[in-house]
């Protein structure tokens, strides 16, 4: 008996070493597949923070949601809404949206949809404005996420036609300047894979109205987040002509949100948070 029990103690320590082996195994296989997949993330430009999973097949993801969440004083009159190219903070007492924001990825920079012959009216918004609000105003219908950028998708094409992403925009910036800065965005979603695109008007208390009662912003922000590369920067255009150098019109982060009151990029932990937006490195983008 004392021998059978000897023999049992040693099949079974050859059983855990054999478990032990395979699991090895396992893990080597498991650690090569993943140097692979990483690998092949690094070439195509697609690897980034852990705190950004990219892929580059749809316009808002899940794991980004929490990037394009901005935080506003509660004094902020806000109706929000989700279109297929991106997210929109209406503000039905100015009837121009406070921010939108979305996702440009490397492959939206690309497609075929033309742009949107009219400017259209959402009912399923309170007090969206008519195109036609904006007639012999003095000022364009000035888009805050840009019909370029949505040129992926016809349904995207069409809804950033919607009043709640339009502002009243001098025409020179609407044209110059302003324009200038969209298209540099779309070239840095190309060589960094995607740019959180967060902007908005900025409304001073004396503002200009038309029709009555849209505000006419004082200037315009648009804040940047390259989650790949791990940067930030931000630019503020006044509502005005000139400004076709891009380089001089480069702010913080921070700055854009004392001016504003609101709250970027809060799902950031904060050491990263508070470097991003604290840089305003033109340099480091344009390089």
């Amino acid at each position: 008996m004392a021998q059978k029990r000897k023999k049992s103690r040693r099949n079974t320590s050859g059983g855990n070493r054999l478990f032990v082996k395979l699991l090895a195994v396992a893990a080597i296989a498991i650690l090569l597949v993943a140097g692979v997949l990483y690998a092949s993330r690094i070439a195509t430009g697609e690897a980034g923070f852990s705190w950004f999973e990219k892929t580059d097949d749809s316009p808002i993801r899940v794991e980004n949601a929490q990037l394009l969440t901005v935080a506003m004083p509660s004094t902020v009159d806000s109706q929000n809404v989700e279109y297929t190219g991106y997210a929109v903070s209406f503000n039905p007492t100015f009837r121009i949206p406070n921010y939108v924001a979305y996702e440009l990825t490397r492959s939206e920079t690309k497609g075929n949809a033309k742009r949107a012959g009219s400017f259209k009216r959402d009912a399923n918004v309170e007090n969206c404005p008519k195109s036609a609000d904006y007639t012999r105003s003095g000022y364009d219908r000035g888009h805050m996420a840009p019909a370029a950028d949505m040129k992926w998708s016809e349904q995207a094409m069409r809804e950033s036609f919607y009043m709640t992403n339009i502002c009243p925009q001098f025409p020179a910036l609407n044209r110059g300047g302003w324009k200038q800065l969209e298209d540099k965005v779309r070239d840095w979603a190309i060589r960094d894979s995607a740019i959180i695109v967060i902007t908005g008007p900025v409304v001073g208390d004396a503002h200009k109205t038309i029709a009555g009662d849209i505000a006419v912003p004082d200037a315009f922000f648009k804040v940047l987040l390259a989650p790949s590369e791990g940067r930030g920067i931000a630019f503020v255009y006044q509502n005005a002509g000139g400004q076709k150098t891009i380089a001089r019109q480069a702010v913080s982060i921070d700055s854009v949100e004392t001016l504003t009151g609101f709250d970027f990029f809060r799902a950031l932990p904060d050491d990263i948070e508070n470097r991003i937006e604290q840089s305003c490195d033109y340099n480091e983008w344009n390089n």
